[in-house]
């Protein structure tokens, strides 16, 4: 059964159908409700996001939330890790071609979400520390969705063996391999 575009769907239940196929696909199901419930917001609300993601780099957010009592600092965090994962998971080949590339996003955003899981309240700290510790996978479940489903084109195979570099996922080396390509590490050789 196709899916209904978003603009005749309920955004929450477009990205909940996106969420559950594309961890389906990647070999993450059935989904833990919580992740997916999780990962279906943070699609909802950056939706609607009103501010550039990237106004201010990650890492000055990072070091602010380090700065400020552990209370405090958990929304920043959050941010970090959110937009980290947002970013990563949808436009890594739009980070290729930037000074910063996706392994940075990846590392700071599976960071930020530990240290919630430190110092956040006992109620989401197992939620955050499993955030941290699945934060690849979560990265190709949204990889999978931006290049099934949101932005697909002719460059989709470019897209999945970058990703698959990024997270050495086997769904990934599997569409590889269906494609015609082996995948691999790229050489240091030079003709």
């Amino acid at each position: 059964m196709p899916r209904a575009p978003i603009f005749e769907s309920h955004p929450t239940e477009f990205f909940r159908e996106l969420v559950r196929d594309a961890m389906q696909s990647q070999g993450l199901a059935p989904a833990d409700e919580e992740t997916e419930y999780y990962l279906v917001t943070l699609l909802e609300s950056h939706l609607r996001a009103e501010k550039a993601l990237l106004d201010k780099p990650l890492a000055l957010t990072y070091l602010e939330a380090e700065a400020e009592a552990p209370t405090k600092s958990i929304q920043r965090y959050k941010l970090v890790g959110d937009t980290a994962l947002f970013v990563s998971g949808l436009f890594a080949e739009c980070l290729e071609r930037t000074v910063v590339q996706p392994t940075y996003y990846v590392d700071l955003g599976q960071l930020a979400y530990r240290r919630i899981a430190e110092v956040g309240a006992e109620r989401i700290r197992a939620m955050f520390a499993g955030l941290a510790s699945q934060f690849a996978d979560l990265v190709r479940v949204l990889g999978s969705i931006s290049t099934r489903e949101l932005f697909a084109s002719d460059r989709d195979t470019l897209r999945i063996y970058k990703r698959w570099l990024l997270t050495r996922g086997h769904t990934d080396a599997a569409e590889l391999m269906r494609r015609g390509i082996i995948p691999g590490e790229p050489s240091d050789f030079h003709h």
